[in-house]
């Protein structure tokens, strides 16, 4: 949402993923746990032709650190191609028409779920 809402005001994305506990700064790898919602991050980014930063913050407290970073860059560019993928597979309009179950079904059969 706020992507959407901010579009040409934002100049840094910082990326990571987590469990959603309130309070919590997991700062784990970048769609780690919560994939749909971070290749969902990058279709927006896209939407709005975001052209600022994206980094990572994360916090390798087991895992080598330049792995990581790493994986988290790997993961963002994989993340974005799919959500390109899926744009120009027709997503867009399905979301114009507010077709849930069209654009489940578009990700089902891309291999995106």
């Amino acid at each position: 949402q706020s992507v959407a809402l901010l579009g040409d005001r934002l100049f840094g994305v910082h990326l990571n993923d987590g469990h959603s506990k309130l309070g919590a700064e997991d700062g784990l790898m970048f769609g780690s746990v919560h994939s749909v919602m971070a290749m969902e991050l990058m279709y927006w980014l896209q939407k709005v032709q975001y052209t600022g930063h994206l980094y990572m913050d994360t916090f390798p407290q087991n895992e080598d650190p330049v792995r990581e970073c790493e994986f988290n860059i790997r993961r963002a560019k994989a993340l974005w191609t799919r959500a390109e993928r899926l744009r120009g597979a027709g997503l867009e309009g399905l979301l114009k028409k507010h077709d849930a179950m069209g654009a489940l079904e578009l990700m089902e059969q891309s291999g995106e779920l």
